[in-house]
C-alpha cells in the first residue's frame, strides 16, 4: 500500500492508465477497489482519446458516401462519460468520505 493511498496501484495496470490512476485515485473513496478504479481510469482515457480524435477531425466528418454526419468517437465520448458520472456518483469525493 503507498503512503498516498490507500487504493494499491495493481501490477497488471496497463502502462497508458498509471498517470490517470495517479490523477484519480484521492479523488475517489478507497470503497472503489483496484478494479473499479481500474475501470474509472480505463473510462477517462477512452473519454479523453474520443476528444483528441474529434478535435484532431473535427465533430462533423463524411462517410464513406461523402454524406456529413458525427463523428463516431463522439458516441464513444458520451458514453465514457456517462460511466464516469456514474463511478463518481457512487465512489467520487476522496478519503474524506
Amino acid at each position: 500500500m503507498s503512503k498516498d493511498s490507500a487504493i494499491d496501484k495493481p501490477k497488471t495496470l496497463p502502462e497508458y492508465l498509471g498517470p490517470i490512476w495517479d490523477e484519480t485515485v484521492s479523488q475517489v473513496r478507497e470503497k472503489i477497489g483496484a478494479a473499479g478504479l481500474e475501470a474509472l481510469c480505463l473510462q477517462i482515457h477512452r473519454m479523453r482519446d474520443a476528444q483528441g480524435r474529434i478535435a484532431k477531425d473535427g465533430a462533423i466528418v463524411l462517410d464513406g458516401k461523402g454524406n456529413a454526419g458525427p463523428h463516431p468517437a463522439v458516441a464513444i465520448e458520451k458514453a465514457a462519460q456517462a460511466e464516469i458520472r456514474s463511478w463518481l456518483k457512487d465512489f467520487g469525493g476522496g478519503r474524506s468520505r
